[in-house]
């Protein structure tokens, strides 16, 4: 699998916009003691040379929001290079610590373009691309996934549906439908792909105008919820009681 990246995946005018277009293959790096190494190419699909600069981040979710910081954890080389017209290249990803004994480790290789310098007289916009990739590290015991979810209905009328991993493997949710448990109401499906690191959470939003909340006997149909969808590991399906914030 790869992924590209350009002006129009940004939803960006072409028109006001510089930056280069690359294609990345993969698009997740998955380490172990038995691979402490591992590559992602990088193509760039344009007739100029693209600079880009490689760093590794931990990668850790608080409150459900992906929050990262540089680490040492993890080497990337070269750090920094320079993509030739229509070429491409490798770069390397290598684990300079133990995998851990019985959690899987989690990481982002970010890679960021360095914008060329602008033209004489260019009045556009000249923005950098970034790309960023999950790396995950394999404990040296096995590990799974596990969801536990929970829905929470703020006095906003905001619900907060809510996925907590207890398990020791991250967990990566491909489709999820939330609807009211027995109801007629038209389930919700969120959008995007979403990944749940192992002992933390990640929060999907419904707000009031989504679930047509008019009345108080409409309120009442979501007091019981039913989640269900399709995880990297397989299908998932749970009924919820709604508790008050």
């Amino acid at each position: 699998m790869c992924v590209l990246a350009s002006v129009a995946a940004l939803g960006l005018s072409p028109a006001r916009a510089v930056a280069g277009t690359f294609s990345i293959t993969p698009v997740r790096v998955d380490l172990s003691v038995k691979a402490g190494t591992g590559v992602v190419t990088l193509r760039n699909q344009e007739d100029q040379p693209v600079v880009v600069q490689a760093q590794a981040h931990s990668w850790q979710q608080v409150d459900g929001v992906d929050q990262l910081a540089p680490t040492r954890d993890v080497l990337v080389t070269p750090a920094v290079f320079t993509v030739p017209p229509k070429g491409a290249q490798v770069v390397r990803v290598a684990l300079r610590r133990e995998a851990d004994a019985a959690t899987e480790l989690s990481y982002r290789l970010v890679l960021t373009e360095v914008p060329p310098q602008a033209a004489p007289g260019f009045t556009g916009l000249n923005f950098a691309l970034q790309m960023s990739l999950p790396v995950f590290v394999a404990a040296r015991a096995k590990t799974t996934p596990d969801l536990q979810w929970q829905a929470r209905l703020h006095d906003d009328g905001l619900l907060v549906v809510t996925a907590h991993n207890m398990g020791s493997e991250h967990a990566r949710v491909l489709d999820l439908e939330i609807a009211p448990l027995g109801g007629n109401d038209t389930a919700i499906r969120p959008t995007g792909a979403a990944y749940v690191l192992p002992g933390q959470s990640r929060s999907w939003n419904v707000t009031r105008d989504e679930r047509k909340d008019n009345n108080d006997d409409h309120d009442a149909a979501w007091r019981r919820l039913r989640v269900k969808g399709t995880a990297e590991n397989g299908d998932f399906a749970a009924e919820l009681t709604v508790t008050p914030e």
